[in-house]
């Protein structure tokens, strides 16, 4: 998972000011996209009793295929209470953590990527 720079590190450098910023937008649309499906299919709010993360994935797939579907044959039916400005993100990990050898190379993975995309957005 790719994080914002730090503010202090941030307000020095405009490409990192230009990172946050797109990356706080992104961070915005997913979390609504999540709250979208959450507000139709109510299954999305609890914990899923699936075994393996394969089959989680495809539960979550057929919700966002039938979403997709509903969307395009112009469903009107709202949900009880939805709320197109408001959306939940639940993050679980259930995989016990990284240990930390994985960990620090995923971490400067991630800062690598990070460069990369701050670059790619001032060009």
């Amino acid at each position: 998972m790719l994080t914002p720079y730090p503010e202090s590190e941030a307000a020095d450098e405009r490409r990192k000011r230009i990172y946050n910023r797109v990356h706080s937008r992104t961070r915005i649309a997913v979390e609504c996209a999540f709250g979208r499906l959450k507000n139709r299919f109510r299954i999305l709010l609890a914990k899923l009793e699936q075994k393996t993360p394969g089959r989680i994935c495809k539960v979550i797939y057929s919700c966002i295929v039938l979403h997709n579907m509903l969307l395009a044959v112009n469903d009107s039916c709202a949900v009880n209470g939805e709320d197109p400005h408001r959306a939940e993100l639940q993050v679980r990990d259930d995989d016990g953590g990284l240990s930390v050898a994985e960990h620090s190379f995923s971490h400067r993975l991630g800062k690598t990527k990070r460069d990369d995309l701050a670059d790619i957005f001032m060009s």
